[in-house]
């Protein structure tokens, strides 16, 4: 017997779209303050069983905090919140987000001719061009930083479909784990 896949409707205003809504700006803000050990209650506990939390905020921590490069989150934007779907137990509901991650290198680069400087920003633009497509990246001048436009799916999951919503961003190099984590029925959307 095959199951059905979910409704593919979005909730334009309801008090479970409300509190979906409210949680998933609350988890962004916390990554947009750096505040990991925050950000990872908003996450499943699911997750901690094959990575321990402790791990993870390592991993966080160190992707993020990399010596001579500033790096900031900003723009949290919600884009899409779909009506959730009860199965077995849990309910869950497909939303995609947006935020700017802006970077700049610390180095002192006072010394650098303008060809050398050229080459500096052409070869870091075009290695996150290749990760985040062109259209995402951007160099500013004025703060010799650049600015990087994400987009990411992740499921809101809740015990109740009320309350409590946790995140499960959908990365498709984590895509064994996921799969391990979320119903057969929403493997399709990882």
């Amino acid at each position: 017997m095959v199951k059905a896949k979910p409704i593919k409707v979005k909730v334009t205003s309801s008090k479970e779209y409300e509190q979906i809504k409210k949680d998933l700006k609350q988890y962004l803000q916390h990554i947009v303050n750096k505040e990991f050990e925050e950000s990872m209650d908003y996450m499943p506990s699911e997750f901690f069983d094959i990575f321990p939390r402790s791990q993870m905020l390592l991993v966080m921590e160190n992707a993020l905090n990399i010596p001579d490069v500033e790096m900031n989150f900003k723009n949290p934007r919600i884009e899409s919140i779909e009506k959730s779907v009860k199965i077995k137990r849990k309910y869950y509901s497909f939303i995609t987000y947006s935020t700017v991650t802006s970077i700049k290198m610390l180095d002192d680069f006072s010394d650098e001719t303008l060809d050398e400087k050229t080459f500096r920003i052409n070869l870091i633009k075009l290695s996150l061009e290749k990760g985040f497509g062109s259209n995402n990246v951007a160099y500013k001048s004025r703060t010799d930083s650049f600015e990087i436009k994400t987009s990411k799916n992740a499921y809101a999951i809740s015990k109740n479909g009320k309350s409590n919503w946790k995140f499960l961003v959908l990365e498709e190099e984590q895509k064994i784990v996921l799969e391990k984590i979320l119903p057969k029925d929403l493997h399709s959307k990882i």
